[in-house]
């Protein structure tokens, strides 16, 4: 499914949508180096952006994790993170970033389902 991002968008209206597409999956959106907070999840993208004129662009499913942090930097100026859901942890997607969203998201399905099976065995 595809993701449109526009600067008119909440910070917590793009965490929302992206966690509705990938539910393993967790975006964190960066500003000046911070995680923006829950209390500033209300500013829209535009507010926080490091471009004058910022470009909306959609945010496909084979898109890499690499390739999103890139379209968010050159096309809004707004550092993001992709994190992967690891049983109860959230592991940063950095050493696979060339996986697509999609696959990432399986990737964490799968090590929720596997943890499971697991614990029902133990």
């Amino acid at each position: 499914m595809e993701l449109f991002v526009n600067d008119e968008m909440k910070v917590a209206e793009l965490v929302s949508k992206f966690s509705e597409i990938y539910p393993f999956l967790r975006l964190e959106v960066y500003y000046l180096g911070e995680e923006i907070s829950n209390a500033a999840h209300d500013n829209l993208l535009r507010d926080v952006t490091k471009r004058k004129l910022p470009h909306n662009f959609s945010l496909l499913p084979e898109n890499t994790v690499a390739e999103a942090e890139e379209l968010f930097w050159k096309k809004m100026g707004v550092q993001i993170a992709i994190f992967r859901k690891s049983g109860k942890t959230w592991l940063e997607a950095s050493y696979t970033n060339y996986w697509s969203l999609e696959r990432q998201n399986k990737k964490g399905e799968e090590m929720g389902d596997f943890l499971t099976t697991e614990t029902r065995k133990g």
